[in-house]
């Protein structure tokens, strides 16, 4: 719970997930993206099952044919392998502009997440703190910026936890800016 107005008022979040973009045909991604629109509109409800084959219809019991604000998407987040980047095929990228372009005739703000930085540089791997200083993280998020339009100042960084027994207050530093400013 977020804290609004009054000392005891409070927002509510709710984070959706869908599968990956690997489409592996043209009318997939479309169908995909048709769904994916009606999520950002609010039109489907909780445990619905995103089908490649074919989108949610109105007569699907998890079609929210009265979406209300609370039902509607307020942010879009991309999150994205940075170890993957240079790989994405065009399907991928057009599928993710393609979602970028909906969300924007939405009046949606976007970020993106690229994660696994420690992968991609040695610098960040041996010090978390080098991540502002790595160039190749920078030319890794300015190849996704350009591929896919997100500004620099909308694609955040973020370390995974996958190897750490411990929690590390210079990892969750990043996570944090990231959910602040998606908040």
């Amino acid at each position: 719970m977020i804290q609004k107005d009054g000392q005891n008022t409070f927002c509510s979040f709710v984070l959706n997930d869908t599968m990956g973009l690997e489409c592996n045909t043209n009318r997939r991604r479309k169908v995909y993206v048709k769904d994916i629109k009606q999520a950002m509109k609010g039109r489907v409800r909780d445990g619905y099952t995103f089908n490649p084959e074919c989108k949610i219809s109105k007569e699907d019991p998890k079609y929210n044919p009265d979406p209300t604000a609370n039902d509607k998407v307020h942010v879009l987040v991309c999150v994205v392998d940075a170890s993957t980047v240079s790989q994405m095929s065009d399907k991928v990228i057009e599928t993710l502009q393609d979602i970028r372009e909906e969300a924007s005739d939405l009046g949606i703000p976007q970020v993106a997440i690229l994660t696994k930085i420690d992968l991609i540089c040695p610098e960040i791997k041996k010090d978390i703190k080098n991540v502002y200083r790595s160039k190749i993280l920078k030319k890794k998020m300015e190849e996704f910026s350009a591929a896919v339009g997100y500004p620099m100042n909308s694609i955040f960084p973020v370390k995974n936890y996958h190897e750490e027994t411990n929690f590390n207050s210079d990892i969750d530093s990043l996570i944090l800016s990231v959910v602040r400013d998606i908040i």
